[in-house]
């Protein structure tokens, strides 16, 4: 199956892209430049193994440079993993990023579809770890997850690590969301590292990425963190030589150090996001809880079409598992909408708001 993501700008063309989750504020101007710096010096081949780079990663983390795996996006390392662990059996909290299944699947995993309940709000609750066996090889979570924008509480997080431990089963936690998180919110759940520094006899690997919080898709840029360097290494070997271009690794490096810039996005995001939310609500949208930077929301059939004819380009998420199946009623759909800035927020919603004065076709 070929699934479809947003972002897609090039066959969507002069629309204003809500469907990609990028921060609304941009580059941050050093990493900008530091792009821009590195097309000079790109003549040379990139630094092989990102040495200069982990070193950075590795002080950002508080964890050794030897734990740290770069890749070309968050979704090779997800794939480098697959190939690396080869699991036979995995679990999926469902809906999910697409990639989870699609890496899992190329190696012949049998996965096991745990489905989330919208009447839950999708969240992600202690019986996922009732759902860990002994055959279970590896459970994936986004934490915040995508599409649902729900992170998963410290309680319930813990409970899943402590199974995984007791089970023999690898725990694989993508963080690529976690720096959209208020203070508020990051106090209630725990990050992957936090449960590393645990020490928990747990298989834990952790999967970061610079794509969404530092606006940078065209360059990409995730990494992987994890405490088996066997696993590391084998990893490692199965990706292609300099997979990361010299523009990519000069750039997240000088994101890596702009934690300030992500606090301030994550405080704006929230505020406008609740904003957001409230007035969509208020035009008889379902609209479900996030605490990061997008919302999923219930809205008619034909809503991406109607936004995209008025220049917004928004998430259709009927390919997401789960989420055509429980739309609910006859004649809607799920979405998802990145949240930007309040002249945008405000703008989309006279759109929706002209759509959901209008009856159901």
């Amino acid at each position: 199956m070929i699934h479809i993501h947003g972002g897609n700008v090039y066959q969507y063309e002069h629309t204003a892209d809500f469907s990609a989750n990028i921060n609304f504020r941009g580059m941050p101007q050093q990493v900008r430049d530091a792009a821009l710096s590195a097309v000079d010096r790109s003549v040379h081949y990139p630094e092989p193994g990102c040495q200069s780079l982990k070193k950075t990663l590795a002080v950002r983390e508080g964890v050794p440079e030897e734990m740290i795996l770069c890749g070309n996006g968050a979704a090779e390392v997800m794939f480098s993993l697959a190939f690396a662990f080869r699991p036979r059996r995995a679990l999926l909290a469902q809906p999910c990023f697409f990639e989870y299944e699609q890496a899992l699947s190329a190696v012949g995993c049998e996965i096991n579809h745990w489905m989330l309940e919208a009447k839950e709000e999708f969240r992600v609750g202690s019986e996922l770890a009732g759902q860990i066996t002994e055959d279970t090889d590896l459970v994936i979570l986004g934490n915040p997850n995508n599409p649902t924008g729900q992170l998963i509480e410290t309680s319930v997080l813990e409970a899943i690590a402590e199974k995984c431990a007791k089970t023999g089963c690898m725990l694989v936690l993508d963080e690529s969301f976690l720096d959209f998180l208020s203070d508020a919110d990051a106090a209630r759940t725990s990050s992957g590292v936090a449960l590393m520094k645990r020490n928990l006899p747990l298989c834990l690997f952790v999967i970061k990425s610079f794509t969404k919080m530092y606006a940078m898709p065209g360059l990409r840029f995730g990494y992987g963190i994890c405490g088996d360097r066997d696993l590391l290494l084998r990893m490692q070997g199965l990706m292609q030589p300099w997979n990361v271009s010299l523009p990519a690794q000069m750039a997240a490096e000088a994101a890596a150090q702009e934690i300030t810039y992500a606090k301030e996005t994550a405080r704006q995001t929230a505020r406008n996001r609740e904003w957001m939310r409230e007035q969509m609500q208020a035009l008889g949208y379902t609209v479900f809880p996030s605490c990061t930077n997008y919302l999923l929301f219930i809205g008619a059939a034909d809503l991406k079409e109607y936004c995209v004819q008025r220049g917004y380009l928004i998430r259709d998420c009927s390919n997401f598992r789960g989420l055509a199946r429980e739309a609910g009623h006859e004649g809607a759909g799920y979405y998802r909408i990145c949240v930007r800035s309040q002249e945008e927020n405000e703008a989309l919603l006279a759109v929706l708001a002209e759509r959901a004065s209008r009856r159901l076709p």
